[in-house]
């Protein structure tokens, strides 16, 4: 057996629905009363600078393309030239181990002789 509740709860959220579903078909009735937005014309928003003309487009983004192609080749041109840098301020330098590193000795390098026969 079914509680009360959820049973009057079911019928309020079926009759919303159906409310919501009564409207809708109203609103799309020519003659509806809930109709109050304008029908919408393709070419009765005024330009808003966009490109609509995709030959246009496209010779604008050729043109840019030479113009980063020329930037490229001047900053190749001045670095394969070689640069020149001058430093101005140097950090002091800091030496984590100040103990000087131990000279190989000579008798380690020396590999013992073959006696030819």
């Amino acid at each position: 057996m079914r509680r009360p509740t959820a049973f009057g709860y079911q019928n309020a959220a079926l009759t919303a629905i159906a409310v919501l579903l009564a409207v809708g078909l109203m609103d799309r009735r020519p003659g509806g009363e809930f109709t109050s937005l304008p029908a919408a014309h393709a070419q009765s928003q005024p330009d808003q600078g966009g490109m609509t003309n995709a030959l246009e487009q496209r010779k604008i983004m050729i043109a840019e393309l030479r113009s980063i192609t020329a930037r490229l080749d001047r900053i190749e041109s001045k670095l394969s030239a070689g640069i020149n840098v001058k430093v101005t301020s140097m950090p002091a330098i800091k030496v984590d181990n100040p103990e000087p590193k131990a000279k190989p000795k000579a008798e380690e390098n020396t590999a013992p002789k073959a006696d030819a026969k």
